[in-house]
């Protein structure tokens, strides 16, 4: 069914990943001899369903990520890399601008763990369910608790409906477009696109992610990063 949509992947890669406490930033920093952003966007390239492929880097970065990561390593589906803005709402709203119709998949270039059956899944349930955005999520481990600005216990969250939300998150072109045009106008902000489509009253939901789809934020992430790499490699 989703086979009539033209799918665009949107890779967010314009963060500066202060908590990495690097010079470099975060999606040019080398994971086994290759950008964190290359594996993301090489493992996005192999998937069948993803039809282009739309980078939205930091501008001083847009002549290195062409170069090193683009070009470097024959990565044919991305069809242009964009200046991003300063937050990553922003961002997205830049990679979408530059989508006319059909499925947009919003992942972060520093989730280098991505594969092709995650994509695969988003867009069949997007599709499937007549949703207007969906994304991966997994099942909250330890328990939550919410406080108070002093750090005050208020109650503890029931775990058992609890999800931790990754990307890649899947949406109806028009859907996510017009809620981010919505919210610019509006001044709402969101630190994940489904939010922006959730507080809009769109038809939103989840579908199973992955534990080891990690998002590399801190040097104790790119560490972990490596193990995991490691086992892949040796799988």
């Amino acid at each position: 069914m989703y086979r009539n949509f033209i799918v665009t992947a949107v890779v967010v890669a314009a963060g500066r990943g202060s908590r990495m406490n690097s010079p470099v930033n975060k999606q040019y920093l080398m994971l086994k001899g290759k950008p964190i952003l290359a594996h993301t966007l090489s493992a996005l390239q192999r998937c069948d369903i993803v039809d282009r492929i739309l980078v939205v880097a930091a501008q001083d970065d847009i002549p290195r990520c062409r170069r090193s990561v683009v070009e470097e390593f024959s990565l044919t589906k991305v069809t242009d890399v964009l200046t991003g803005g300063a937050t990553r709402q922003q961002s997205v709203e830049a990679g979408l601008k530059a989508v006319v119709e059909g499925i947009v998949v919003i992942h972060d270039g520093a989730r280098p763990f991505v594969d092709c059956s995650l994509v695969e899944r988003g867009v069949e349930r997007l599709v499937g369910q007549n949703l207007d955005g969906i994304a991966c999520a997994v099942p909250v481990k330890d328990t939550v608790k919410l406080v108070d600005d002093e750090e005050r216990v208020k109650m503890t969250l029931d775990r058992e409906r609890l999800r931790a939300v990754q990307t890649p998150q899947c949406f109806i072109a028009e859907a996510v477009k017009e809620a981010h045009l919505r919210a610019s106008g509006e001044v709402v902000g969101a630190t994940d696109d489904l939010a922006l489509l959730e507080h809009y009253g769109y038809r939103v939901g989840l579908y199973p992610g992955r534990y080891d789809n990690i998002k590399i934020t801190t040097p104790e992430d790119l560490l972990l990063a490596e193990v995991l790499m490691e086992g892949r490699n040796k799988a």
